[in-house]
């Protein structure tokens, strides 16, 4: 995304809020002229001795400075509107393009852009952006002024003015250079420090604390070095552009020095020239720093997580009218990823209500088996038939999920369980009843907060949590993936007894399982002997 393919959406959803700022900014911009106007008014009637006209233009001044605090007020109020639609923007496109597509890869990122590059493109774009207009404002005001008290001496400012432009156009490449592989060494330390908190256990277990300090003092030093070097490209770029101010200020003061000597300028009118002549240098400057910030804003709305994915064209599913209450029957399938078969020629068939067991060891494709099911990784070979009554909406609504890892959010334990549908509390009730959750059955508990900031639950107990959430969304099949790994044995009891004592269908996957408990399904699928 460019910065003028931003602003084009960000316009097109604020038209009258770009239009307002706009005009605000224009009337703000007379803070250029309205001073040094009065200021030379003021010498040239005392220097003349008319003292009756100092209260009219003291008056007159008054008016125009409440004018002008009244233009600056709207303007920021307009400002602060647009960050906020900005924002919203960014941050919700970046979310959906992730959920639109997710992966793993692509979380990093995607949490680096929200929380940190929004704050950056406000700063250096958003905020860049609504000065320069200003900026510009402020210029051709102020131009307009001294060109009305001396053609020449106007056109004289006007080249010193413009000196300092030329420097962005210099270093534009060398300071977006800088920007990027800040970026990029931000992202590397942001995923070392992420992965050092989160793998903390693993980290202690192995006696790899001295290590992964190194490695992280590494990448910290390498993104603060990054860091500093892109501001001081910035910087020097600035430094440049001043110098050049420093000289157009002499020359615009010896230019007007110069026709006050020669009789065609008042010494009022020189004080105005010259302050006026520095209300037209220094937005030039501004212009030339807000440049250089908008240079260094391009590679972050450049940024992947911007741009939509394109859609996952999979066709695993063949909708048939199977009979027998068949519900899924996998064809001569052949699963792997990016054409590497892990399986081959798997087939077996699942019926309404049935509990299937899928074992194997680690790494055998267990995992891929379910992803392809649901149409999350492509099928090498062969064709997965569901019966055609399960497609009569989002085929995927069918089936609930139940993980290894449940995901708690830091929500209420209401929340957690709906999803945010409007479900009685009656029902919430009785659905945690009957998975064992007694404790939580009521309207206090459904209430509080749980995850990392609330209420801590165990794993048995999120387990639990997750399949009352299929339960109350009326989920036809229930994926478990390792649902009974990691869990103390009363747990995973209470877990497993749940299971199958639901009616929905149940296709688990586990790693280990007693001969006992194995006997308890309908099929039990080894894919070692696949």
């Amino acid at each position: 995304m460019t910065i003028t393919s931003f602003f084009k959406k960000l316009l097109i959803k604020n038209k009258f809020l770009f239009f307002t700022l706009i005009t605000t900014s224009a009337f703000a911009s007379l803070d250029g002229i309205i001073s040094p106007y009065i200021i030379g008014k003021i010498t040239n009637t005392l220097s003349q001795k008319n003292f009756n006209d100092i209260p009219r233009i003291l008056i007159l001044y008054l008016v125009l400075m409440l004018f002008l605090n009244i233009s600056f007020y709207l303007w920021q109020f307009c400002w602060g509107k647009i960050i906020k639609s900005s924002n919203q923007f960014l941050r919700s496109r970046a979310f959906n393009n992730f959920t639109y597509s997710p992966s793993e890869s692509k979380m990093a990122n995607t949490l680096n852009f929200i929380n940190v590059n929004v704050k950056q493109i406000e700063n250096q774009c958003i905020d860049s952006v609504i000065t320069l207009i200003y900026c510009i404002d402020q210029t051709i005001v102020s131009l307009i002024y001294i060109l009305n008290i001396n053609g020449i001496a106007a056109l004289v400012f006007l080249f010193c003015g413009l000196l300092p432009a030329a420097v962005p156009r210099l270093t534009r490449n060398w300071i977006q250079d800088g920007t990027k592989s800040w970026n990029q060494s931000y992202e590397i330390y942001n995923l070392k420090i992420s992965d050092a908190v989160h793998g903390f256990n693993t980290i202690r277990h192995a006696n790899a604390y001295t290590r992964l300090k190194l490695f992280i003092k590494n990448a910290l030093l390498m993104e603060e070095r990054k860091y500093f070097f892109m501001n001081f490209r910035r910087n020097t770029s600035n430094f440049f552009a001043q110098v050049s101010y420093t000289f157009s200020m002499v020359i615009s003061l010896a230019v007007g020095s110069f026709f006050v000597v020669k009789g065609q300028i008042l010494v009022g009118g020189l004080i105005s020239l010259f302050l006026a002549s520095d209300r037209l240098t220094s937005p030039i400057i501004s212009i030339v720093n807000i440049t250089n910030q908008l240079n260094s804003v391009r590679p972050l709305l450049e940024n992947t997580v911007l741009q939509k994915p394109e859609p996952r064209q999979y066709d695993n599913l063949s909708f048939v009218n199977l009979s027998d209450k068949k519900k899924i029957i996998f064809d001569h399938c052949t699963l792997g990823y990016n054409n590497h078969a892990i399986l081959k020629n798997i087939n077996f068939e699942i019926f309404e209500g049935d509990k299937v067991l899928i074992t194997g060891r680690s790494g055998i494709g267990k995992s891929t088996l379910f992803k392809s099911l649901l149409n999350e990784l492509p099928l090498i070979k062969g064709k997965i038939l569901i019966d055609k009554q399960l497609n009569k909406n989002n085929f995927l609504s069918n089936f609930g999920i139940v993980g290894q890892d449940t995901y708690i959010l830091s929500e209420s334990l209401r929340f957690n369980l709906t999803l945010g549908k409007d479900i009685p509390s009656s029902r919430l009730i009785k659905v945690l009843k009957k998975v064992k959750l007694e404790y939580l059955a009521n309207k206090n508990y459904l209430d509080t907060q749980i995850g990392d900031k609330g209420l801590s639950l165990s794993g048995g107990e999120k387990r639990k949590v997750e399949i009352a959430r299929a339960l109350l969304n009326k989920k036809d099949f229930l994926l478990v993936d390792e649902g009974l790994s990691g869990l103390d044995d009363n747990s995973r009891k209470q877990i497993f007894a749940l299971l199958q004592s639901l009616p929905q269908t149940i296709i688990e996957i586990e790693h280990i399982m007693s001969i006992e408990d194995k006997q308890k399904f309908d099929q039990v699928i080894n894919l070692d002997t696949k």
